[in-house]
Order: C-alpha cells, then structure tokens, then sequence
C-alpha cells in the first residue's frame, strides 16, 4: 500500500487513494476529529513512545504537580587543552530530575534544518531523527492496523522552505533527515512532494475544468505559497512557489514573550543594588526545548533569593511554581487555545491558575493582529512575490485555497481577499488537505 503522510508541525495525517475514494486514517479514535493527530511524542522512563494526544494527556497526568529531585549523572569525559599546558581528561556531568517519569516533545518537524541533534532520555541518545522515526513508525502501524495490510510505501509533504532554512542547503538537511527517519519507520519507498503543490491535488478533485489557482499553506511552522494550472493532469503546471518559516508556533511565541512574561517575573529587580532579573531565565519560557533546563537546583535557588529581595516577588514565585509544578508546557497550550478562539471571537482570555499562579490576561484580535503585524508584513511579501514570479497577473488567478490551521486567522482571510477579491479565497480541508493531495500524488506517480 501506498499511502500520503503529512507529518506537520502541530498536526499530522495519513491518507490512501485509490482513483475514486479518497480515505483519511483515523489515527487518533480518542480525537473529536480522528483523521487528525496531534505531531506530539512522549517518552516513559521505560522508554514507552506514546504520539497525538496520548502522549499531551500521559504528560499532564504523570507530571503536573508532582516533586522534582536533581542529581547529578555522569554523562562522559572530555578532552581540554590549553596553550602550552598539557591536555587533560574532564568527567562531565549534567543536572537530572530523576524523578521525572517522562518527557513530552512537539514542533519535531521544526527543528529538521536547524542544528539540534538529538537529546539524551533516561539513558539513551535519541538523535532527531530516532525522534522522529518513532512517531511515523506507530503512524504506519495504525494505518496497517485499520486496513490489514502491510504499508511500506510513503509519499512524504514538505514544506516549499523548512523553518530556520535560509537556502537550498538546508531543506536538502531538513529532507535528507525526514527520509532517515521515514526509512527508520520501516518505510521502503520514500518520495517527497511540496505541501501546497498536495493540497492543489487534493483541491483537483473538486472541479471539472480546469484553473489557475494560487494555494494558501499556513499550519504550525511554515507558510507555502504555491501558484499552479490545475483541472487536466496532462497540462497541470508549477508557476512558482514560495515559502517563509512563518506560521502558528511562532505566533504562540509572540503572544507568551509579548503578553505572559510580565507576570512570571520579568521586570524584576533583586537584591540591594537593584540587579535585572536575567533575561535567559525568561526567554527560555518561549522555547520547548529549553524549558526542562530551567527546573534546577541552581535556578530555582536564585528564584528563591529574587523573591526574597525582589520587588516583585509574587511574579518570581509564579515562575518557581510553573517550574516546579511542570505547568509550561500547559502555559504553551493555553495559548494556542485561546489564539484559536480569536478565529471565531474578537475577545479572549488566557486564563492559568494553580499553586501560587494566578494568570488572567485579556487579548483581543486587533491586539493579536498588533503582535503579529511584522510577521503579516513577511507574509503579503511572500504571496506578492510568489503571483510575481509566476508570471500571472492578479485577474488571472481564479481560486485561492487557504488551507491549515493558522488559515482561519481573520487577519490573512482579509489579506488575501483585499489581494485577489474576497468571492475568489475558498476554504479546503483545513488539517486535512494535505495528506489528500500526497495520497494522490502516491496514486498518480
């Protein structure tokens, strides 16, 4: 079987396609929509992967609110030398909660181009793209599972540019690294295909002559632009493409280090002499992967001594409780939860309360939209250039597919009506169109 897998940023989906049926694989039953699961993978103690929103539920359950322990473990030795004194060994140790029964990670796609290798769980090294490989292996099997058959063959999506890629050679790494992954899965046939280019193909479905349409990809890390004729496969064309690292995440970021950070104690000064609170402490916050290095025996010290010379203290021991209480990664999905409402609503609250914690911040969509203006300024840069350089003038275009979650924000609904006229931009499959278009390209060669 020959199946299409858009492995997203926050979402993934599987489909199959057999020239008349399009079937989307409930990956996750446990899901209000099972056909969309969650890029998220939690790793036990014993090593026991669990992906989609298991793995979200097994992390609040087996971490909130429980103690930490830090010791230290020994990780290995190193070679120092200095300038005319001899070289010596150095034992390496690092700082571990050994309490911790678990570690949740997400954004894995984001990080396919950049340079993080891989982290070190509970005593074994999982480079990225183990990592990987672990949450489409399990997808794989749930496809074989529902169909009983035997799936070793994948046409892959990306996206036009991955996020933190600045030129060829980086999504060549990002690509490269995906099929590793993939071939560590278990699958046998790998191929790629542009995500917007799949979701054009799943749109093709839909119409019975043929267009010039201009496809609006805007998920969790990325936004791909690509502008094709579609209608009759044997003139099916690729005007252009584009594409910016651009997308929900980064949103969620802007809104924590914008609107969120005030009240988990930046602005502090401590001690007699008035010192900043340190900035890394904070900007950690905005970052997944830094996240577990600030729940240390050091850094919960100093936050110990900042609320005690501090003259915001009740801010301090917020952060302390988030920290201790492993609440960050709740923080982040109440974020993204209430970025959503603003979809629907012109008001919201991102609202998270526990020990010591008392966040109550209003956010209204024109402030969203303020937060994000120079990422929308990035983004109708990205659309003007890609109409450009298709050769295609505004008239000429004859449908605009938005597709993806960060899609359905009003503030690019609105953009791409003003550029191209609003009775022209038709809403697609929102996490779904995707993977339906790269099972037809996996039916169609």
């Amino acid at each position: 079987m020959r199946i299409g897998l858009d492995f997203g940023t926050t979402n993934s989906g599987a489909a199959v396609y057999d020239g008349q049926k399009l079937l989307l694989f409930p990956l996750d039953r446990t899901a209000t929509t099972p056909a969309v699961l969650r890029s998220t993978l939690y790793i036990t103690r014993e090593h026991e992967t669990l992906i989609g929103r298991e793995a979200i539920d097994a992390y609040y359950r087996q971490n909130t609110g429980r103690p930490s322990k830090m010791v230290r473990q020994y990780v290995g030795e190193i070679e120092m030398t200095f300038a005319e004194l001899p070289t010596f060994v150095k034992d390496v140790y690092i700082l571990v909660d050994e309490m911790t029964p678990g570690r949740l990670l997400h954004s894995l796609k984001s990080e396919l181009s950049s340079g993080y290798e891989g982290t070190t769980l509970f005593g074994r090294h999982y480079k990225l793209e183990d990592l990987i490989a672990l949450y489409l292996r399990e997808i794989r099997e749930r496809v074989a599972a529902t169909t009983g058959e035997p799936v070793d063959s994948v046409v892959l999506g990306r996206p036009v540019n991955y996020v933190g890629s600045t030129d060829a050679g980086g999504n060549t790494r990002a690509v490269n690294r995906l099929r590793h992954a993939a071939h560590l899965a278990g699958f046998k046939t790998i191929d790629f295909e542009l995500e917007p280019v799949a979701a054009a193909l799943r749109y093709e479905l839909t119409i019975d002559h043929p267009e010039n349409v201009a496809v609006f990809d805007f998920g969790g890390g990325t936004l791909d632009i690509t502008v094709m004729r579609l209608g009759n496969p044997a003139e099916r064309r690729v005007y252009a493409t584009g594409g910016v690292g651009i997308a929900g995440d980064a949103f969620d970021r802007r809104i924590i280090e914008r609107l969120l950070l005030d009240h988990l104690g930046r602005g502090t000064t401590w001690g007699a002499d008035e010192n900043p609170f340190p900035s890394q402490t904070i900007d950690a916050l905005v970052d997944w992967q830094s996240i577990p290095s600030l729940n240390r025996p050091e850094t919960l010290h100093f936050l110990q001594l900042a609320q005690a010379t501090g003259n915001h203290p009740a801010r301090v021991r917020a952060l302390e409780s988030l920290l201790v209480n492993n609440l960050a990664i709740r923080m982040i999905d109440t974020v993204e939860r209430a970025k959503i409402v603003l979809s629907g609503r012109h008001f919201t609250l991102i609202e998270l309360r526990d020990e010591d914690i008392d966040i109550w911040q209003p956010l209204t969509r024109s402030q969203f939209e303020w937060l994000i203006a120079e990422s929308a300024r990035h983004v109708e840069d990205c659309i003007q250039d890609t109409l450009a350089r298709s050769g295609l003038a505004v008239n000429d275009i004859d449908t605009v597919i938005r597709t993806g979650g960060s899609a359905q924000i009003p503030l690019f609904i609105e953009m791409m009506g003003r550029i191209f006229g609003p009775e022209k931009v038709v809403l697609s499959d929102v996490f779904s169109s995707v993977a339906g278009g790269l099972a037809v390209k996996a039916y169609t060669g």
